[in-house]
C-alpha cells in the first residue's frame, strides 16, 4: 500500500475485495491506481480510468463500503488494428470507509478520464473553531 493511502487510515482504506464480490466480465479486469488527499472537511479521491465515458461508471456506497466499477468500450471497434498498446476492459476497485464520512452527501465528477470523488466529512468530526469570550 502506498504511504497516502496508509496515512488515510482508517477514514478510507482500500481492500482486496474476494473474487465472488467482483463482477464478471468478458474482457480484462483492471485496477484504478488511486490518490486520496485529506482537506479539513472532506476526503478526496482520484482514479485513473482511461477511455471510460460517465455513463459507463458505477460508484456505488452501501454500509462502509464503496465500490467503484468502470467499463471501457473499444474505440475502434470493425477496423483492422495494425498496432496497439493500448487494450480494453472493465475497472474495479473497493474501499472502506469509515463512519466519519457522510456517505449520504458523497459526490463524483469524470473529467479527462480521472474520476474525482468528494467524501465530505460528518458535522461530528471536523475541525470546529471555538469563539472566546472575555469574562
Amino acid at each position: 500500500m502506498n504511504s497516502e493511502l496508509q496515512r488515510a487510515e482508517p477514514r478510507a482504506v482500500d481492500r482486496s475485495p474476494s473474487e465472488a464480490a467482483k463482477p464478471r466480465s468478458s474482457g480484462r479486469m483492471y485496477t484504478p491506481r488511486v490518490d486520496v488527499v485529506e482537506t479539513e472537511d472532506a476526503l478526496i479521491l482520484h482514479a485513473d480510468l482511461p477511455g471510460v465515458k460517465q455513463e459507463d461508471v458505477s460508484l456505488t456506497c452501501k454500509g462502509e463500503e464503496m465500490i467503484l466499477h468502470a467499463t471501457c468500450v473499444p474505440r475502434n471497434a470493425g477496423k483492422k488494428r495494425l498496432y496497439a498498446e493500448y487494450d480494453v476492459g472493465s475497472f474495479y476497485r473497493a474501499f472502506k470507509i469509515a463512519e466519519q464520512v457522510d456517505t449520504g452527501a458523497i459526490e463524483a465528477s469524470l473529467k479527462d478520464g480521472v474520476l474525482t470523488v468528494r467524501m465530505p466529512k460528518a458535522e461530528a468530526v471536523r475541525p470546529r473553531r471555538i469563539a472566546v469570550r472575555g469574562a
